[in-house]
């Protein structure tokens, strides 16, 4: 079974992860894993065609240079988005043929916007409100409340992503939402009839 598990950025969605880790699941982080295919001779070269030779620096992905000139365009996140997810497709697929016997979670901020919920058997939408959100953000990426907001402004609103979810996980306390999380690993992840 794979399990999509996606959420705007701030809602905690690593967290949720990592509890379905620890209940036996094997997880495919894809943001973070897409940050190492980057690096791959085929998706670099492509890169530095469509963003100039500063997009790596001393062979390393230039995140702050990218970063400006994405989320300050929409047809430039949408060139590199188109750039990175075949490799990243690719890469998920080869993972799924290694755990196939397994419970598979693939967690993705951009699940909704690349169009691709439907590789999934059920899809978790993680959720917080929306100041928590950007506290979140601001603390761990070290940025302002403004750079948080232009990044939100790019993804779906949660009403959005709301139409393809399965299950719906409020993600503001630890507890409850770890609760949550075992309650739908429990059910084998069965949609009950309300």
């Amino acid at each position: 079974m794979k399990i999509g598990v996606t959420g705007g950025i701030g809602s905690g969605k690593s967290y949720i992860v990592e509890v379905f880790r620890a209940l036996g699941a094997r997880v495919y982080l894809a943001d973070r894993r897409a940050k190492e295919l980057i690096c791959q001779p085929e998706v670099k070269s492509k890169i530095i065609a469509s963003f100039g030779p500063e997009s790596f620096s001393n062979d390393t992905y230039n995140i702050a240079y990218i970063s400006k000139i994405v989320f300050e365009d929409r047809s430039k996140l949408d060139l590199l988005n188109s750039i990175i997810h075949p490799a990243v497709f690719a890469d998920f697929d080869l993972f799924c043929k290694e755990n196939i016997h397994s419970i598979i979670v693939y967690e993705s901020a951009l699940m909704v916007e690349t169009k691709h919920t439907y590789l999934f058997d059920r899809i978790i939408l993680v959720t917080a409100p929306l100041e928590l959100r950007i506290e979140r953000v601001m603390n761990r990426d070290q940025i302002t409340r403004e750079e948080v907001l232009k990044r939100m402004a790019l993804q779906s609103s949660d009403s959005e992503k709301m139409v393809f979810a399965d299950f719906v996980i409020e993600n503001t306390e630890k507890e409850k939402t770890k609760s949550a999380i075992e309650q739908i690993w429990n059910s084998n992840f069965d949609i009950k009839e309300s």
